[in-house]
């Protein structure tokens, strides 16, 4: 017979991979605050990011870039959950679990509704007074913060309430004064952007804290091991990367990253960046905000 090709070594790494899927990471035990749908004070002395969240624990799963601007730059990070989830039974703990994430990430956070917004879809967008409503309040929460850079869904990734949120926001945006500009950054999750124009390279350690956070959504990871499926993704995404570091060439010396999509709200209007951007883990974010 025929020997196995199979190497050992490989065998072991994907028993490795396996094992690590079996085993629940530790909810962190961390003090939090509870949330509400008050707007957080804006620190006058740091920059400031919104983060528009379809759902509790997309802040984390989205979290590369505005984690290295945290830490790196010491810019204010307010997550707005715009939804807790379809099930409305979870509702409250998704709250706590949303809290304590956040307290992992040292961000901010508040909801968008005491209840987490409804409908936040296409078909939704078409109840036009409600949905104007939506749009009125997160108006609101970037008027009263007057945001350096606005983080959100990019219009095609798949989800309904991601999509919807993509919409939500650029159409809170247009509402905004027309002197108003910032950086406006796409994310991705569920459904790959079509013109990424950013790679954000991850340290181990702000990896890490990511998985941290999600280890708190633990309604979430109880039916989807999103935690420890998570660095899989960001390494896979270095592989991805090639969209913006060039097709054919050697890959940056990072293990984890993230895509985005970076350009500019001014004057009413989007324009994505021009350049491909690459964020090596020892260069700084700063630049893509100078």
């Amino acid at each position: 017979m025929p020997q196995n090709p199979t190497d050992v070594s490989s065998a072991k790494i994907v028993s490795a991979y396996e094992e690590i899927l079996k085993k629940p990471l530790p909810e962190p035990e961390i003090p939090s605050k509870e949330l509400t749908d008050e707007v957080p004070r804006r620190e006058e002395k740091c920059s400031c990011a919104v983060m528009l969240s379809p759902h509790p624990d997309d802040e984390c799963l989205n979290g590369a870039l505005p984690l290295r601007m945290s830490r790196e730059k010491n810019w204010q990070i307010i997550n707005v959950a715009i939804t807790l989830g379809s099930d409305r039974s979870r509702r409250n703990e998704r709250k706590k679990e949303l809290a304590k994430a956040c307290t992992v990430l040292g961000w901010d956070c508040m909801l968008a509704d005491e209840n987490g917004m409804e409908d936040v879809t296409l078909a939704g967008r078409l109840e036009t007074e409600a949905w104007q409503s939506k749009v009125d309040r997160i108006a609101g929460i970037l008027m009263a913060l007057r945001p350096e850079a606005v983080i959100l869904p990019h219009g095609g990734d798949w989800h309904v309430t991601h999509v919807g949120t993509h919409y939500l926001g650029m159409e809170a945006l247009a509402k905004m004064p027309e002197g108003y500009g910032c950086t406006l950054i796409k994310t991705e999750y569920w459904q790959p952007m079509f013109e990424p124009n950013l790679l954000v390279g991850l340290s181990g350690e702000d990896a890490a804290t990511l998985i941290s956070g999600l280890a708190c959504h633990v309604g979430e990871i109880e039916r989807n091991a999103y935690d420890r499926r998570f660095p899989a993704y960001l390494i896979d995404t270095v592989r991805r990367g090639e969209r913006v570091f060039g097709k054919g060439k050697k890959a940056p010396d990072m293990t984890f990253a993230e895509l985005y999509e970076i350009g500019t709200w001014s004057k009413g209007k989007y324009s994505p960046s021009a350049l491909n951007r690459v964020i090596e883990i020892r260069s700084s974010v700063e630049a893509l905000f100078e």
